[in-house]
């Protein structure tokens, strides 16, 4: 079966020469772990399902460039994995500026490592895979890699034998929408001291983000027209103050901190690129946009979040805010310029 499907893979890829594999993977009617399965004794290696000892060791490898992405966005970071906090269940790589994840390490499944032949020469990488086959991380090497240190990693972890996958069907959306007390929720949201408690309340009343920010009056949140993420783009650019971006899936969230050097709509997609960062966004998949306002101890903290047609969160957007100091005045000016610019009703 694996030496079929990766026939087909080949096939595919002559056929489509400039796809990449997780497009690849949707042609074929597979997830991408299971394409990358049938690579393993051609490209691929499969490593060892060791994601903490994994992820630490690759702090001996220096800079490598990062990718975490969703249906919608793709974000790229080059760093080095340093600074790592890991537990059980998630961890964090606090590395504000640079390579900063929040990771939820439950997700973490399937590991392989790829040497893949290309136009710009040889790309050497370590790519992360969830319970669905969906593709959570990906680390490939720079120019500044240890490559010396990078093959004594994949050594360390390579895994003899390659294992079927035994991967979990992607659940069912359930169309039945839980009752929302609308008073209720307003009220904890103000009476929140921290962001992170919003994901308490969310979970306490079993809705989503935007649920709730369809209940909640329009100080808290107000929804505003999808070309936001273009104009406050734009003005952080403009305005040289540092913001932040966040883009994630269900296993790991990527974060930049830092100045804008460019923005570039093309065909579609919202693009920034910055020396050793660089954005990917289909600015079409962006079916709401709303600016919401968390309290915290420091006063408000305020976000442009962003989301497809399906509700999948594609990226959040922040003024750059050091835990116990006030919001950054340059962001909240940029939001209220937003806001006055085109407010759209919920």
């Amino acid at each position: 079966m694996t030496t079929v499907l990766y026939q087909s893979y080949l096939q595919a890829k002559q056929q489509h020469p400039e796809k990449y594999a997780r497009d690849l993977a949707q042609l074929l009617n597979i997830s991408e772990a299971e394409l990358t399965h049938s690579r393993v004794g051609h490209d691929a290696v499969r490593l060892k399902s060791d994601i903490k000892d994994l992820l630490a060791a690759l702090e001996s490898v220096g800079e490598t460039k990062s990718i975490t992405r969703n249906q919608h966005a793709v974000h790229e970071q080059v760093g080095k994995y340093t600074n790592q906090h890991l537990g059980d269940h998630a961890g964090l790589i606090l590395n504000p500026y640079a390579l900063d994840l929040r990771l939820f390490l439950e997700h973490w499944l399937f590991v392989f490592a790829l040497k893949e032949e290309g136009k710009r020469g040889t790309r050497h990488s370590i790519q992360f895979f969830d319970e669905q086959g969906n593709a959570l991380h990906k680390v490939y090497t720079t120019e500044n890699t240890d490559m010396d240190a990078w093959q004594k990693v994949i050594d360390t972890f390579i895994q003899q034998d390659n294992p079927s996958l035994k991967l979990d069907a992607v659940p069912k959306s359930s169309d039945k929408q839980p009752s929302v007390d609308s008073q209720a929720i307003d009220s904890e949201w103000r009476a929140m001291t921290d962001v992170h408690q919003f994901f308490k309340l969310l979970n306490k009343h079993g809705i989503t983000r935007q649920q709730a920010f369809n209940a909640v009056e329009d100080d808290l949140a107000q929804r505003v027209d999808n070309q936001s993420l273009r104009q406050i783009l734009q003005m952080a650019k403009n305005e040289a103050n540092d913001i932040m971006v966040f883009v994630g899936n269900r296993g790991c969230v990527q974060i930049f901190t830092g100045k804008i050097d460019r923005v570039a709509p093309i065909d579609g997609w919202i693009n920034i690129f910055n020396k050793a960062f660089v954005l990917h966004l289909i600015e079409t998949d962006i079916a709401e946009s709303w600016i919401t306002r968390k309290p915290t101890k420091d006063g408000f903290v305020t976000s442009l979040e962003l989301f497809a047609a399906d509700g999948t969160q594609i990226a959040q957007l922040y003024g750059q805010r050091t835990e116990g100091h006030p919001e950054q005045k340059t962001w909240r000016t940029q939001i209220d310029t937003l806001l006055q610019q085109q407010t759209v009703s919920a």
